[in-house]
């Protein structure tokens, strides 16, 4: 910052800050004696500390745009590989063990005896318990989206119709 306060063609810096590095100035450019190359020629030759000089651009909209459709898609992603994985035990469970292993295997014998109270047994529970976490995060997304569906539609003030809330449901996000 002294070695910019020498230059008299910068109006005005904002120093850089740890929550903020990027240095703002405005300057009053009088080529070929003074451009921006002198002010990045003098931060840099100042060593201490030594600094990595760039020209500042922000993110424009498709930037923004294609990090929102990014980071969608790695969630997705994430959500789609928890499926699969909660899936091969499943699958197990309630395909192999209820249909294709006979009933005079122990495993299936002690796998379809009651647990807990009532008559559940313990692949219905082993179901159950597999099935709930892939309902809350896997498809979190279609319920908060059908929710919002649902509030919009019923809201106090809505332009739709009351006869046509009951007909308009076929939206993917309630189907889920």
């Amino acid at each position: 910052m002294k070695r910019l306060d020498k230059m008299s063609q910068i109006l005005q810096a904002e120093p850089p800050t740890l929550q903020d590095p990027i240095l703002r100035l405005t300057y009053e450019p009088s080529p070929p004696n003074f451009t921006l190359r002198d002010v990045i020629s003098a931060i840099t030759s100042s060593n201490s500390p030594p600094f990595r000089v760039m020209v500042h651009k922000p993110p424009s909209l498709e930037d923004r745009a294609q990090s929102v459709r990014t980071k969608e898609k790695r969630s997705l992603l994430y959500r789609l590989v928890f499926s699969v994985i909660v899936a091969i035990p499943t699958f197990i469970i309630g395909v192999v063990f209820m249909s294709l292993v006979p009933s005079k295997n122990p495993t299936s014998n002690f796998l379809m005896e009651p647990m807990w109270t009532g008559n559940a047994s313990r692949i219905q529970w082993s179901l159950f318990f597999l099935a709930t976490p892939v309902m809350f995060y896997s498809a979190g997304n279609f319920h908060r989206r059908s929710l919002k569906e649902i509030r919009a539609l019923w809201r106090r003030g809505s332009r739709t119709p009351v006869w046509k809330r009951f007909l308009r449901f076929g939206s993917m996000n309630l189907l889920v």
